[in-house]
């Protein structure tokens, strides 16, 4: 076949023994049409289905790992991207629904390489969509959405680029406590390193790139900003950001206390206060020491103690001690998640903490100063970890007590997915090396004491028969002497 031909052949229109290729095994690929010797066309053929069976199996990895946008052999030479995503502007889904299922074409080729990128990019776009961070920017919604679109005037200069940004983040955001934070943290931090009074240009990025190291997470997540702003912008400075961007470094592994840390530790954060302290507004060693027990016990995050609803939690009637959060309290947070009421893993501490005596903190201030003040008590007390710590440790402590995934993140207020890939990550090897004693070893050890258990008895048994025999022998002699008599 020539090449012009062969650039215009369409595979996908081929058959072999009365067989559409579309409905051959794509795993089989080798196996399609074996006598045709070095025809062109069965050559793109097999490519066809050889890439075919390449999407399945990473679209396969992504399943494992819980990732929804999967890629899609769109014609015989690209691959978009498909998936459920907010509907783009104008659109409506079914039923009225503010999500839509759509397939995105972002001219990725039907190649090796053409999978791996739409792989990294599959992945990126689901994590927009479970952070609740995903826009529809122009490279999103194609050649013909792009002309459509208002561009945006990359004159302007950045700071007013930043608030028609921030507008845009309102549309899709819920304005509390949380959503602040999330602009705050996420998105306005990085943007603050730009250049705010010039126009959005390939030097204004780099000037911003160049404020922070390379080699660290700060620098990998301002360069994923920055092409979401990019984007917004219509501006093109993918390729900049690219020659700048640096691997995102692995976590540090906490060390996360053990349970007979966190009994010490109480002590410690119950360290008197200086005789030169200031007597008001403060909180007494007592009241921290409550704090601390309550952090331990249900793995609330620092600022959820003070949305717990103590008069339920005082009750007489809360036998089993569940902890329940008002997110009304804390101005709109991650508690309205929880589900279920909290309860402790390890009951016996409830009395140990003593914390149905509630010592309840001094609660003057912001929330975020009072949370603050919980995390200078932890280090000017010299603890050793940190108030987030002692939620790994309940995460952990689940996870040794055989608890469902699934109900410790319905405790802990959060997805399974979430549950599964922040807190797993920090079962050091000591961790695992304590979980295996637990599990592997102890059963080793039953296995071996009821080996000797049933050695004890094997001897006890010979032991009887042989008294058996005995006490038959005897039986006998009397009987025979009853006889003669």
């Amino acid at each position: 076949m020539p090449s012009q031909q062969s650039n215009s052949y369409e595979p996908r229109q081929a058959e072999w023994n009365g067989i559409s290729i579309d409905k051959w095994k794509p795993s089989d690929w080798k196996q399609w049409k074996p006598n045709a010797g070095k025809d062109e066309a069965t050559k793109i053929e097999r490519e066809y289905l050889r890439i075919k069976y390449a999407i399945a199996q990473a679209n396969t990895a992504l399943s494992i790992d819980r990732v929804k946008v999967k890629l899609k052999l769109t014609t015989a030479k690209s691959i978009g991207l498909q998936g459920t995503f907010p509907c783009k502007p104008g659109d409506v889904g079914k039923n009225g629904s503010s999500n839509k299922q759509y397939t995105i074409s972002l001219g990725f080729s039907a190649s090796d390489a053409g999978v791996k990128t739409a792989v990294a990019k599959a992945r990126e776009l689901d994590l927009l969509l479970m952070t609740k961070q995903f826009q529809w920017t122009p490279e999103l919604l194609g050649k013909q959405a792009q002309k459509n679109a208002l561009p945006h005037d990359t004159a302007k200069p950045i700071s007013e680029l930043i608030q028609e940004y921030e507008r845009e983040f309102w549309k899709t955001h819920e304005k509390n406590r949380q959503g602040v934070r999330t602009w705050e943290t996420h998105y306005l931090r990085h943007l603050k390193k730009l250049p705010q009074d010039v126009p959005l240009t390939q030097k204004a990025l780099e000037q911003a790139l160049e404020k922070v190291q390379p080699n660290t997470s700060a620098r990998f997540y301002l360069a994923w900003q920055l092409k979401k702003f990019c984007d917004f912008c219509g501006v093109d400075g993918n390729k900049i950001i690219d020659s700048y961007t640096t691997p995102q470094p692995l976590p540090s592994l906490r060390k996360i206390p053990t349970d007979e840390e966190i009994i010490q530790g109480f002590g410690t954060i119950g360290t008197p206060l200086s005789p030169y302290a200031s007597k008001d507004n403060l909180t007494q060693p007592e009241q921290w020491q409550w704090v601390y027990g309550m952090l331990a016990t249900y793995g609330l995050r620092p600022h959820e103690l003070f949305a717990i609803d103590l008069e339920a939690f005082t009750a007489p009637s809360n036998i089993f001690h569940l902890v329940t959060l008002n997110p009304n309290l804390t101005g709109g947070t991650k508690t309205g998640e929880r589900t279920c009421g909290i309860p402790p893993l390890h009951p016996h501490w409830i009395e140990l903490f003593d914390l149905k005596n509630v010592k309840f903190p001094y609660t003057g201030g912001t929330l975020n100063n009072k949370t603050a003040k919980i995390h200078i008590r932890f280090r000017t007390t010299h603890i050793g970890f940190k108030p987030y710590d002692l939620r790994h440790a309940y995460a952990l402590r689940g996870h040794r007590l055989r608890i469902p995934i699934k109900t410790m993140a319905d405790y802990m207020g959060h997805t399974v997915q979430e549950h599964t890939k922040t807190y797993q990550r920090w079962m050091n090897e000591d961790t695992n090396l304590e979980i295996y004693k637990e599990i592997v070893i102890q059963k080793v050890n039953t296995q071996e004491a009821l080996k000797a258990r049933v050695d004890e008895l094997e001897i006890e048994n010979a032991v009887l028969k042989a008294e058996i025999k005995t006490l038959r022998e005897l039986v006998v002699k009397h009987q025979l002497g009853k006889l003669l008599s």
